[in-house]
């Protein structure tokens, strides 16, 4: 560089600092000028040192007797190494050099700490002699905090809390803590170079700290908020699939859960070289914890990962889950089959076959439902193999020999992990109609009385049914009944389900159709018919009475309705009945038949303590039966139950046991007992009585629990009968074999009456004792003092 100089004739000017790798930043200047004798370099106004603020700018002026050239040069100092960079003139750099009138200007803007240090002046003359000048430039930096506003502890632990700040004047550091600001004073807490150490983390210091720092010599003073926010870190990480988990064509939704404080957050990855998963892509949605896989394929089978961290534990834990896309099954169809069956046609084996045509494994099952859609049952001829399920994803359904009742369509269900789906196999089996119901042949009536004959048809394909009328003995002598025919009602026919058919025929007979036969005819190529004869209705038999239950004023009859004529219905049954030895007694009395079963029929109003003689009939609309046989009933004499209480035991301090004998039942039946209690106090004072308890008859005895131990009580027994109910009533005390009639009165305890003769018998022998005292001290006293004996007086006796 020097040869280069000299070689044109140059003087150099060189500007350069001396900071240390610290302030690397700062950069030296070379200026090369074109001049034989400078005069003078000074750089400012000749000061030797200057303090500037942090992010300001700052210039120096060289000085010159001649004009400066229009460039210079750039050398930054790195590691003692020197760099040549070209700068230009009035550019906005860092630091620049710009040329004056009166010499060449120094100008570093925003400057920074990386500037502070000495910067030198260097001029060189045509002989190479050198000549400087230098400048010692100090930065002044206010108090600036680094570190976080938000720090994270984890409960029962040490950990740190970081307080860093820059300030080139040393700064004194104090604590605080909460919204009040209180000085730190507790052991658990230590002041560090670095910050504020908790040695035990605990719920209390979920709490704001204050940094504070104070510059002595300046006077500056600054503080800081830190939160600390009580953390844990990263546990329990998992992922779930939510079910049904990724199934072909669907959505699969993947949760990634953990625990952990603050709240977790979530990155997701795919694949082996675990790509990251980036939320807005139509295939894969990422939102907080959940993953969403649109419209599933087997090529998103593989790994997916979720990383769970937050800001306390960024390290967190990464959990892997390995999907399998889930095939839905999808069944080959099954082509129908059509048998035709008769006497022409002899029973063959007929079979369906339901194969998987594509779908997953796991948890996969066929089976075969019936027309109702229950499984089918091995049995009249239907089998099920399923020996190649697993082999060849098939199973069959046999019928050997094919009957009627096989006709249908049968589903073949197939199911996996992923959904269900089925397939119809049709069966249809041909065959001449059947007729199911009724059975009968016969139906009564009477002339004008609507008359409905029915008929219920198994067919296959659906018949034409029609009905005829022809005369008995006659085929050839017949008649299709229409709707329109004058003594047609209705005809009706429904098809009740894939086979069954029914039809109604509702006919107004007359005197001339009795005796003709009405068919049903179904016709599907095949013809079915039944033939029923129209016969007339005749009155009831006669009515049984199964059962008599009279009370003091009402006898119940139960009356068994006859059926031999079910076809015309009963329309009242005629009640004939007499009070024994009471002439002109007889009434008659009907009642509407409720039901063509058994019926209870009441006869009210009638006299106590009579014998009633009485006869039932049945009438329908040919006419009343015969009566029945006489019955006789005697209603009750109106008395209640009469009873004693025989033996009421109370042998323990919680129970009592009440039995009762009954003398009379008063006429009629006893049809219930109630008992009930209540606390005797003092002589005759009744507490509430208890809520009746009810007994069914023909019970005698109740024990009554949980009462309580050394009390009266009062104990009420009462018996029901049609003429209403008694009642008799017994004192007891608990914990004592003790029995009284209502008139006795509460008695003392024993502990009582044992008290008070002991009581006595004390006092007794204290009054003895003392008595016998007493003379021994009388006798002492006089042997002591035997003059005073002397003049006691005497009693002289005088006798006339």
């Amino acid at each position: 560089m020097s040869s280069k100089i000299h070689k044109h004739h140059h003087t150099c000017i060189k500007v350069f600092s001396n900071n240390s790798e610290k302030w690397s930043k700062a950069s030296p200047m070379k200026y090369c000028k074109n001049i034989r004798n400078p005069h003078l370099f000074l750089i400012g106004e000749r000061t030797d040192s200057l303090i500037q603020t942090q992010h300001r700018d700052l210039s120096g002026i060289l000085t010159a007797s001649q004009q400066v050239p229009a460039e210079f040069y750039e050398i930054p100092r790195r590691n003692h190494t020197t760099i040549l960079i070209y700068i230009l003139f009035n550019r906005s750099q860092e630091i620049t050099i710009e040329r004056k009138h009166y010499g060449l200007r120094l100008r570093i803007r925003n400057i920074t700490r990386n500037d502070q240090g000495t910067w030198t002046c260097l001029g060189f003359n045509q002989d190479g002699k050198p000549f400087s000048s230098s400048l010692q430039i100090l930065v002044k930096v206010p108090i600036t905090f680094i570190s976080e506003p938000i720090q994270y502890a984890e409960i029962n632990t040490a950990v740190l809390i970081k307080c860093r700040l820059v300030s080139n004047v040393a700064a004194e550091i104090s604590w605080y803590k909460g919204h009040n600001r209180i000085e730190i004073l507790s052991s658990n807490y230590e002041k560090t170079t670095d910050g504020l150490k908790i040695n035990r983390v605990s719920s209390i210091d979920n709490d704001i700290f204050w940094c504070q720092a104070d510059v002595i010599e300046t006077g500056e003073s600054k503080d800081y908020q830190i939160q600390v926010v009580i953390a844990q870190p990263i546990k329990s990480a998992k992922i779930i699939c939510i079910e049904p988990c990724a199934v072909e064509k669907r959505t699969a939704t993947l949760i990634c859960e953990a625990s952990g404080i603050p709240p977790p957050q979530f990155s997701w990855f795919y694949g082996q070289n675990e790509h990251l998963i980036v939320s807005g892509i139509s295939k894969f949605i990422a939102r907080g914890n959940r993953l969403i896989i649109n419209h599933v394929d087997e090529t998103d089978s593989g790994r997916y990962s979720c990383h769970v961290f937050n800001d306390f534990d960024p390290k967190g834990q990464k959990v892997d889950y390995t999907l399998h896309v889930i095939i839905p099954p999808n069944l080959l169809p099954i082509a129908q089959q059509e048998i035709t069956i008769d006497e022409n046609f002899p029973s063959r084996r007929v079979g369906f076959t339901c194969r998987l045509e594509r779908g997953s494994i796991e948890n996969f099952s066929l089976e075969w439902l019936d027309t109702h859609n229950k499984p089918v049952q091995a049995i009249d001829g239907i089998s099920i193999d399923d020996t190649q399920l697993i082999t060849q994803r098939l199973i069959q359904l046999n019928f050997n020999p094919i009957s009627r009742e096989h006709h249908g369509n049968y589903t073949c269900l197939a199911k996996n992990s992923a959904d269900l789906t089925s397939t119809i196999a049709r069966l249809i089996v041909n065959y001449k109609p059947i007729l199911i119901e009724p059975k009968m042949n016969d139906i009564h009536s009477i002339p004008n009385h609507p008359t409905i004959m029915q008929c219920r048809i198994d067919s296959y394909p659906p018949p034409v049914i029609q009905w005829v009328k022809l005369i008995q003995g006659y085929d050839t002598n017949q008649t299709i009944l229409r709707n329109n025919d004058p003594q047609v009602i209705d005809i009706f026919t429904q098809q009740i389900n894939s086979t069954i058919y029914e039809t109604k025929l509702t006919y107004n007979p007359s005197e001339e159709d009795f005796g003709f036969i009405f068919e049903c005819r179904a016709n599907n190529s095949r013809i079915e018919k039944h033939s029923i004869t129209l016969r007339r209705a005749e009155p009831p038999r006669p009515v049984r009475i199964s059962n008599v239950q009279p009370t003091s004023n009402t006898i119940e009859l139960n009356v068994q309705t006859p059926t031999d004529y079910a076809d015309i219905p009963l329309i009242q049954y005629i009640v004939k009945y007499e009070q024994i030895d009471a002439p002109n007694s007889l009434k008659t009395i009907s009642f509407p038949v409720v039901s063509n079963q058994s019926q209870s029929i009441e006869i009210k109003s009638l006299q106590a303590a009579s014998t009633y003689r009485i006869q039932v009939a049945a009438e329908n609309y040919a006419g009343p039966s015969v009566f029945s046989t006489p019955i006789q009933a005697t209603t009750f004499s109106g008395e209640v139950p009469q009873f004693n209480l025989s033996k009421t035991s109370c042998l323990d301090h919680r129970s009592c046991l009440v039995q009762w004998i009954i003398e009379y039942d008063g006429g009629s039946a006893i049809s219930r007992a109630e008992i009930a209690y209540a606390i005797i106090h003092g002589a005759n004072k009744v507490e509430k009585w208890s809520k009746p308890i009810n007994i069914e008859f023909p019970a005698t005895e109740y024990e009554l629990k949980e009462l309580k131990p050394k009390t009266y009580y009062d104990i009420v027994v009462r018996l029901f009968n049609a003429a209403g109910n008694s009642e008799k009533i017994i004192r007891v005390m608990t914990g004592f074999s003790s029995t009284c009639g209502t008139d006795c009165r509460s008695k003392p305890s024993i502990w009582i009456i044992v008290g008070i003769i002991t009581s006595i018998i004390i006092g007794t022998i204290i009054v003895f004792v003392l008595l016998i005292l007493n003379r021994v001290l009388r006798i002492r006293t006089i042997g002591r003092n035997p003059e005073s004996s002397s003049l006691t007086p005497r009693t002289i006796e005088i006798q006339d």
